[in-house]
């Protein structure tokens, strides 16, 4: 029968290690495999034993660590709530999603995924929630034949001088904003929802629905749009 130090050891070093694949708990995982690896020398194993199980924890930490993320994302992304955001062809500017809004747009699937479609003004009432956490987000302009293009995915990181991803100024792409931030206080009863950004823009065309006076207008909209829908 093993050593009850060492099996206790050996749980706590298995554990911690287990545990700290998420870097941002390392300090408290760090302390708790030291203590792991004391108890662990203390028992009365082989050498060797002792000695394997101090390092290849260390030695395998960054490489399994790396494969966590990986996998978490793939897993995450898979699992996660796919939408579908349908967009009037050519349409571009800033879009706004009102969620779990009464007279909103029902929840239709395709495919499994969620369809939201916009329309010309681009504030789309919906009955829906969109989750928070992973995305599998996709976004398309749709033609009146019902057809669909993609619309590339952007990130502000293209703005870097040292930007690895180089893409074209006057390309169309999707600028996510996350949860709005309004211009002005919304009317009575109009606080309590929750909204998801986003711009269809161009980057040389993007810092013109940064405006402030741009955005207050689309606020005022989509206030007046809310209470007729209420």
């Amino acid at each position: 029968m093993k050593d009850k130090k060492y099996i206790f050891g050996l749980t706590i070093i298995i554990l911690t290690f287990l545990v700290s694949l998420n870097p941002y708990l390392l300090i408290f995982t760090v302390p708790a495999f030291i203590i792991g690896v004391g108890i662990l020398w203390f028992s009365k194993t082989k050498i060797l034993a002792k000695t394997l199980w101090t390092v290849l924890p260390l030695l395998f930490w960054y490489p399994s660590m790396h494969l966590f993320f990986y996998l978490s994302g793939i897993i995450g992304t898979a699992t996660a709530q796919k939408l579908d955001f349908n967009f009037p062809d050519n349409f571009k500017g800033k879009a706004i999603v009102v969620q779990q809004i009464d007279g909103g747009q029902e929840i239709i699937k395709k495919d499994g995924r969620e369809q939201l479609n916009f329309p010309e003004n681009g504030i789309l009432l919906y009955k829906g929630k969109i989750e928070s956490g992973y995305i599998n987000h996709q976004y398309f302009y749709v033609t009146n034949a019902g057809d669909r293009k993609k619309i590339p995915e952007r990130a502000n990181y293209m703005f870097w001088d040292d930007a690895k991803t180089k893409t074209s100024s006057s390309e169309v792409g999707i600028w996510f904003e996350g949860m709005g931030m309004a211009t002005q206080i919304p009317p009575d009863k109009l606080s309590e929802y929750k909204y998801l950004e986003m711009i269809v823009s161009s980057k040389d065309s993007l810092e013109k629905y940064y405006d402030f006076q741009y955005n207050k207008r689309t606020d005022s909209l989509k206030y007046e749009i809310m209470k007729q829908c209420r």
